[in-house]
């Protein structure tokens, strides 16, 4: 009897003990119900998205494709149109472009006589330098055999009348040597004013009119001759010339031939001949 009541207790005391234990684990899963309830609504609402979610995957294929359609018409639409409309625009520019190539025409024949003009320019642009050096060479020699074969005093002087070239009637008739010819201005021999605008300020002067003349002419070695003159003006660019004919001279020579004057003619010599005058002179 006594055995019995230990077994009792024993066993009543394993049972309180599962019972503590048992009470422990409903006490664990009430806490872990409360813990994961907000898990359960998260949860029940990502199934839920996920559900509207992949109905929307099924049906956007559709959608798209039903908007690819109308689309794909409105495309159809257009080109219709617009190939009425690329037609007429291609026969108005075709239109256009045969009137521009008809009013082109006469400008393009322009340009080419242009161009044709512009060359044969260039080319006279090239070739006139040469050709003015070369005239300028043959004017020099010209100007050389003049001044040598001239009966005449002849001299050129610059824009300030300082002596440039003279030839050996000059020379003689200013009395001044080759070598010192160009220290001097024609003014040493020439009184200012017997030669009227000589300083160049007047139109006429400008216009590279000639002035001829008499005049006194002071040589050096204090003489002075009574000359004629033919004055012109930039003859040659800042390039004056100026003749003398020695009036004394020519006067002289025609009385010695007056009073020589011999033939088998039987007038005198005063009926055959007439005594030159100033003004012949002058001629």
């Amino acid at each position: 009897m006594t055995l019995s009541s230990e077994r009792l207790d024993t066993r009543f005391s394993e049972i309180q003990i599962e019972l503590a234990g048992l009470m422990e684990t409903i006490k664990i899963r009430s806490q872990l119900v409360a813990v994961l309830e907000p898990v359960r609504v998260y949860l029940r609402l990502a199934q839920h998205t996920l559900t509207r979610l992949g109905e929307s995957v099924v049906d956007r294929p559709w959608a798209l494709q039903k908007a690819l359609g109308a689309r794909e018409n409105d495309l159809r639409k257009l080109l219709a149109s617009s190939l009425d409309t690329i037609v007429v625009a291609n026969t108005k520019i075709i239109k256009i472009r045969s009137q521009l190539v008809a009013a082109l025409e006469p400008v393009r024949v322009y340009l080419r006589l242009a161009q044709h003009t512009v060359t044969r320019l260039g080319e006279s642009i090239v070739d006139r330098p040469r050709a003015l050096q070369k005239a300028l060479r043959a004017r020099k020699n010209d100007l050389r055999k003049l001044l040598a074969s001239s009966l005449d005093a002849i001299v050129i002087t610059d824009v300030g009348g300082r002596l440039i070239t003279a030839n050996s009637r000059a020379l003689d008739l200013f009395g001044v040597s080759e070598t010192n010819m160009k220290k001097f201005t024609i003014n040493v021999f020439l009184s200012h004013g017997q030669i009227p605008y000589f300083g160049g300020h007047s139109s006429a002067f400008r216009r590279r009119e000639g002035r001829h003349g008499e005049c006194k002419v002071r040589r050096l070695d204090g003489s002075s001759r009574v000359a004629e003159y033919f004055f012109v003006p930039h003859f040659l660019p800042n390039r004056h010339v100026c003749r003398f004919r020695s009036v004394k001279t020519a006067h002289v020579k025609c009385v010695a031939i007056f009073n020589s004057g011999q033939g088998n003619d039987s007038k005198p010599a005063q009926q055959r001949f007439r005594v030159p005058q100033w003004k012949d002179l002058k001629k």
